[in-house]
């Protein structure tokens, strides 16, 4: 185990660092007997044994940091008291103390270094999945682009009477907003988020009538399914009407998206990042197992190249896979204690930034939250979108609470449900998740995936909805 860390990765990141660190200690520890080094230290002006500059009394105060702020207190209180003149000696017996313990518990850290260099005043903050700092995930600054979208609305259920209801799956992020700021950091270039759920509602995709982009393939797909749903929603006397109504995925299926990735290069041309941390991370994205294949993104050219971004937004250089995977896996490794604590943040933070706060802290496979009709025979068409290539014909219907998808698509989630049971898993004597399958198959499936919505099934979808 890599002290004091849960990662035994970060132990080859701290080996490699160690080795550069005495030289300068041994000169921070001198300068802590210079006139006036303790109040220095006191506001955070003195150089740390590691790198960078030490964290002051209130920053050590607020990340729990005690006996630091009882030693850089000491070295301050020696300060003043050798401004009295009168009390000059025993000034500087307060000053070698908090000297010696200082450099005492530095020295109880050789051979147990960090894994990373941190950044200095490190805003990074300890949050461990057995006990999570409520406050990470809180810590960041965003506004809204004025003038691109639409304004929540309830959707209006009277046009949904005799139609039929469909759904995909989409990520759950914000559309046009700016990422100012993440864990206290103030970016130097903000990342616009790019949808995600709210491409629907996007106020120039609404003029175009647009409700959805996913690849050329995904999209044309997508398309055909509501064709082939409106030919058997007329067959049951239907209003040959359709409306698409999307699930979203848990936490991380915004990674294949551009934004996360955006979000971690904007943080490193913001702070910088430790050459060596920057090394061992690429070597992480190069020797990733990326659907069974190891080393599958070997090409990766580096953190610090200067095609970087290139890559991770158009594949350029690459022999195998698509940008949007190797995103996913950058994202991956970007977001390990390791990074976060070199790069100084919490990687919740950044995330929670960038989603949709309608439904980010509500359980994943919510649907409904946002509504669109389907409007397939005007065809797909290219489209600006930077990971999704193609939109899909719509226009914005409304909003509702949303609901799980189990309920929503109530009878017809159950046949599939029923369809998909006991279907082998990936090891001999297991079996598939019934429940994913069923999702799968009311995304996918080219017919009889629909809800047809009659007035009892209305009434049902607007007590779901929670119609106000």
């Amino acid at each position: 185990m890599a002290y004091p860390y849960d990662d035994p990765e970060e132990a080859l990141i701290a080996e490699a660092i160690k080795n550069n660190r005495n030289l300068r200690n041994a000169s921070v520890f001198g300068a802590g007997f210079a006139p006036g080094s303790g109040l220095l230290d006191a506001f955070g002006g003195m150089p740390a044994m590691d790198q960078g500059m030490s964290p002051s009394m209130l920053q050590n105060m607020q990340q729990g940091n005690y006996l630091d702020t009882f030693f850089q207190g000491l070295g301050a209180g020696g300060d003043l008291a050798m401004m009295t003149g009168a009390l000059a000696p025993a000034g500087m017996a307060m000053k070698a103390a908090a000297a010696a313990g200082k450099s005492g518990k530095a020295a109880a850290k050789i051979g147990k270094a960090p894994a990373v260099v941190t950044q200095p005043k490190t805003n990074y903050l300890p949050n461990p999945p057995s006990k999570p700092n409520p406050v990470v995930g809180t810590r960041y600054k965003t506004s809204q682009v004025p003038n691109t979208q639409a304004s929540r609305q309830e959707a209006n259920y009277d046009d949904m009477l005799g139609a039929s209801l469909m759904t995909y799956p989409t990520d759950m992020l914000s559309r046009n907003v700016r990422i100012q700021e993440v864990s206290g950091i103030p970016l130097d270039k903000e990342v616009v988020s790019v949808g995600g759920l709210e491409y629907m509602s996007d106020l120039a995709n609404m003029q175009d009538k647009i409700g959805y982009a996913s690849n050329q393939a995904a999209s044309t797909s997508q398309n055909n399914r509501a064709l082939k749903a409106i030919e058997e929603n007329k067959a049951l006397g239907g209003t040959g009407r359709v409306f698409m109504a999307p699930h979203t995925m848990p936490y991380g299926g915004e990674n294949f998206s551009t934004t996360p990735t955006e979000g971690l290069l904007s943080i490193i041309d913001t702070v910088g990042i430790n050459p060596e941390l920057a090394a061992e991370l690429s070597d992480r994205v190069r020797n990733a197992t990326v659907k069974g294949v190891k080393g599958k993104y070997k090409d990766f050219v580096g953190i610090g190249d200067s095609s970087l971004r290139e890559q991770l937004m158009t594949g350029a250089g690459l022999s195998a896979g698509s940008p949007g995977d190797l995103r996913k896996v950058f994202v991956d490794k970007l977001s390990s204690v390791a990074a976060e604590k070199g790069l100084g943040f919490n990687y919740r933070d950044l995330q929670n930034a960038m989603l949709n706060p309608n439904v980010m802290n509500k359980p994943a496979f919510l649907m409904g939250d946002s509504i669109f009709e389907a409007l397939p025979h005007l065809g797909t068409s290219p489209g600006s979108h930077p990971a999704y290539s193609h939109n899909i014909p719509g226009f914005f219907l409304g909003n509702t609470q949303g609901a799980p998808i189990a309920d929503v698509m109530g009878g017809v989630y159950q046949r599939a449900l029923m369809e998909n049971m006991n279907k082998p898993g990936s090891r001999p004597g297991t079996f598939a998740d019934a429940n994913q399958l069923a999702r799968g198959s009311l995304s996918t499936a080219g017919e009889n995936v629909s809800l047809f919505i009659d007035e009892k099934e209305l009434a049902r979808l607007k007590r779901l909805f929670g119609q106000r």
